[in-house]
């Protein structure tokens, strides 16, 4: 039998979220309200409880001892559960702190039934998969095509997913300030600071984005040009 075929046999509808819950497991969990800036879990803390996103945003954030913090990953109602990762993986801490961007509704419910659940379920363990499956092959992806490609055009490909994965932070100009630490572009690219701090300063020269006080900026029409660049 050929692959596209067995694809489409096990194929699995939607991805796993609030929606794809059965009624069963929604009536044992707690749905909960969070004003915009309020801290769903905190990294480290144990996951006894699993989040879906009903509405509103969270965000992943990496916190420092002077207070500042860099946004790193972001989970809506499509896409938004909190702490599935670690349960599945047999961790016994969140592995990111989650700050909501926005009013945010989640059900709450225990992590142990969630986790018996899916284990229990066929068709709920195929979605797990497939979530985890598709967010590693797209992570390897990136990763393989950052392997071929130069210091700069590294940190180029770093601005346009930052850009790309921050739409709801634009300014009154259309613009995304770049919150990340030049270390965390260090460590998500693999170079060294120094390094990235180089290459910034090309891209400030060429146009390509706005560096005021080691904040960097970039507008839509940057964004086009850091995108087009990067494969010229």
């Amino acid at each position: 039998m050929k692959m596209e075929k067995l694809w489409e046999k096990y194929k699995t509808a939607g991805a796993f979220n609030m929606q794809a819950l059965p009624e069963s497991l929604i009536k044992q969990g707690v749905l909960i309200e969070y004003e915009k800036n309020s801290i769903l879990v905190s990294r480290g803390e144990r996951p006894d409880y699993i989040y879906f996103i009903e509405e509103g945003m969270v965000a992943g954030i990496r916190e420092y001892t002077n207070g500042s913090t860099y946004s790193y990953f972001q989970l809506n109602s499509t896409n938004g559960s909190v702490g599935l990762l670690e349960i599945l993986a047999g961790k016994d801490s969140y592995i990111a702190t989650l700050s909501t961007i926005t009013r945010v509704k989640a059900l709450r419910i225990d992590a142990a039934l969630v986790y018996q659940t899916i284990m229990e379920d066929k068709e709920l363990l195929r979605q797990c998969i497939n979530l985890l499956s598709d967010d590693l092959y797209k992570r390897s992806g990136n990763d393989g095509i950052m392997y071929y490609m130069s210091g700069l055009n590294r940190v180029r490909f770093f601005l346009v997913t930052y850009y790309e994965g921050h739409q709801n932070q634009k300014n009154g100009k259309g613009e995304i300030l770049v919150e990340a630490e030049y270390q965390d572009i260090a460590n998500g690219i693999g170079m060294s600071m120094r390094t990235v701090g180089r290459n910034l300063q090309k891209l400030k020269e060429s146009g390509e984005l706005k560096n005021i006080q080691k904040k960097i900026i970039i507008s839509k029409r940057q964004y086009e040009k850091l995108q087009a660049n990067i494969y010229s």
